[in-house]
């Protein structure tokens, strides 16, 4: 059983399922986004929440993802952001 949120697992499996289809490297995704292997480890087996968007977004280009593709790989993201509350 895991210990990772179901939003932060949704967006690991996405991102090496991503990763997977373009035939890349933990490696060799890292260099061309400029992520760490080991964040990017930590992204896909959904211990990280909800990465920033200038993440998700170099993890697209690194990718080659189209726009609709890297639309879909953010709102995966979004969702494991925290959300700020309001103020009592």
């Amino acid at each position: 059983m895991s210990t990772a949120a179901p939003v932060a697992e949704e967006f690991g499996r996405l991102l090496l399922t991503l990763r997977t289809r373009a035939g890349l490297s933990q490696e060799r995704l890292s260099h061309a986004a400029g992520v760490s292997v080991r964040a990017l480890a930590d992204l896909e087996r959904g211990r990280s929440r909800g990465p920033q968007q200038r993440t998700v977004q170099a993890l697209a280009a690194g990718l080659g993802l189209d726009e609709e593709t890297a639309a879909e790989l953010e709102r995966a993201a979004g969702r494991g952001r925290p959300r700020p509350r309001p103020a009592a």
